[in-house]
């Protein structure tokens, strides 16, 4: 499946039957091959771009391996466990970050990143042991996917740890070309985000000589970003314009965005301001990727205020307002982030300390017993003494273990108290959205404030309206206004009614389900 997964796709799907948008499960088959089955399923529709449609059976086989694994590293039918739990917390991982839960993303990639630490001691890439292609090309993908998360929230010097990981591995196993040469040009990138010129520019040349062809997107984005990279070390305005619009000529038109918005960004800064509209303007207008529509709003904010056209800039002054708490959040994230990936490298570089302090141990042991058996009458007079002084030695190596597993117990839990601050603030900032939004006298309000709970809890809704679906719309909307601690008396007048009708449908809800049927389901899990 690794190399053909339209195949295997094809193959699988005969042990499924469509039910909606969701796959019922396998006829005739053992508990073990069931939840194997979904975690194939998941891993394949991943790699053929489509959605998770098996989510719920995914954190099932999540937690089917988790269970497996505690009870024996192997399964009898020489299945290999440990491959298939962090192949399984990896497509969760990809999962939740689809779901913009980019903590809980992190969280599964370092479980499954772990896992392999742990059970295949020839991942730690320090040695010159190849591994198997697909063990190859798992660690890889988790290296991946994490150095694109901190990359995506402006974390780069993790980015850059991550990203080199790849290279490692690619460079050890000997897999595909134009995977290196697309983790050289991440790396680069990184640097360049940092400033860091040098670094930038042998990383982007090392992308370009390890290419093994020039038609493909990889070298046009090298040769934007190489052009653009000549013009901020302050090799002169006209060679990085001539460069970015020959590339920008040769691209297709679905990929000149970034190109059109690395021209406009130079017109910009050289206040050019007439040639910066053109560029920024169709890339704004164009542009999908976050980041870059941002950056061009603020660009085109500035040259629009300083032009006196306060109407213009005060239309992107709005669309740059909206992504203010959005910015606000993404920095708590970025901190929490930053300190679990901080324990994460020192877990780790405990854990190779202890394992050479080991090493160092049974190296000792060796020397003794040779030494032992070389001179039989000074074993005799010093057996005592040598017993003593490698159970000290043990006991040491032993002490530190605990030790070491105890902080990772400790960092276990702060992980977990860490999420749960994360999603309690990100709860706190959404009820104060939407008591703005409550004070602001819009007739919209109970529909905007709708909107900003599906955007924060998008599958809440749902969710209740699946696991009780004898709730009317009303009912729902009250349940999730409860949720929201909304008063009786706010509820009746978002909703339209008076304040009794409020309380009569409040009561009604309790009856039928609890007076907060969505906090429930939050505890069970279900959201």
């Amino acid at each position: 499946m690794w190399q053909y997964p339209n195949s295997a796709l094809m193959h699988l799907g005969h042990y499924f039957k469509p039910n909606g948008d969701n796959v019922s499960t396998i006829a005739t088959r053992t508990e073990y091959n069931r939840r194997y089955a979904y975690l194939l399923l998941a891993e394949l529709l991943f790699k053929n771009d489509y959605p998770q449609t098996c989510r719920e059976n995914l954190l099932r086989s999540v937690d089917y391996f988790d269970s497996l694994m505690v009870a024996d590293d192997a399964d009898t039918r020489g299945v290999s466990l440990p491959f298939l739990d962090a192949r399984a917390h990896y497509i969760n991982g990809v999962g939740y970050y689809e779901q913009d839960s980019v903590i809980a993303a992190y969280t599964e990639y370092i479980h499954a990143l772990q896992i392999m630490e742990n059970h295949f001691p020839a991942v730690q890439t320090s040695r010159a042991t190849p591994l198997p292609t697909h063990h190859a090309r798992f660690m890889m993908l988790i290296y991946c996917r994490l150095g694109d998360l901190f990359s995506n929230q402006y974390m780069q010097e993790p980015a850059i740890y991550c990203f080199k990981k790849v290279l490692e591995f690619n460079r050890l196993n000997h897999l595909l070309q134009n995977d290196y040469s697309n983790s050289l040009y991440w790396v680069g990138l990184q640097y360049d985000k940092l400033q860091q010129w040098d670094s930038a520019q042998y990383y982007y040349d090392e992308a370009l000589r390890q290419l093994p062809d020039t038609i493909n997107l990889i070298f046009s984005i090298l040769m934007a970003n190489k052009a653009n990279l000549n013009y901020r070390s302050g090799k002169g305005v006209e060679p990085a314009m001539s460069d970015l619009k020959r590339i920008a000529a040769q691209s297709l038109p679905s990929k000149k965005n970034y190109h059109f918005f690395l021209i406009g960004q130079i017109y910009h800064n050289e206040k050019l301001y007439d040639s910066a509209l053109v560029y920024l303007t169709s890339t704004f207008e164009q542009s999908k990727d976050i980041e870059t529509k941002n950056l061009t709003a603020r660009y085109l904010h500035d040259i629009y205020q300083s032009r006196g056209d306060t109407l213009k800039a005060a239309q992107y002054a709005v669309y740059l307002a909206k992504h203010t708490d959005q910015e606000r959040m993404g920095k708590a994230q970025v901190s929490v982030l930053n300190e679990l990936f901080q324990s994460y490298l020192q877990e780790k570089q405990e854990a190779a300390s202890l394992r050479e302090k080991k090493k160092a141990v049974r190296t000792t042991l060796a020397v003794v017993l040779t030494l032992a058996a070389l001179m039989m009458v000074a074993i005799i007079l010093t057996r005592r003494k040598t017993r003593k002084h490698m159970a000290t030695h043990e006991a040491e190596a032993q002490q530190r273990l605990n030790e070491v597993t105890k902080r990772h117990d400790e960092a276990e839990r702060e992980l977990q108290t860490k999420v749960e601050q994360a999603a309690l603030h990100t709860r706190e900032v959404l009820q104060q959205r939407v008591m703005n939004l409550y004070r602001s006298d819009d007739e919209n309000r109970l529909k905007q404030i709708l909107a900003e709970f599906e955007a924060v809890y998008p599958q809440a809704l749902s969710a209740l309206a699946a696991a009780h679906p004898e709730l009317s719309e009303t009912e729902r909307h009250i349940a999730m206004l409860n949720f929201l601690h909304f008063r009786s008396k706010e509820e009746a007048e978002l909703m339209g009614f008076t304040e009794y009708t409020a309380l009569k449908y409040r009561s009604n809800l309790k009856k039928k389900v609890g007076s907060n049927p969505i906090e429930t389901l939050f505890e069970a899990g279900k959201i």
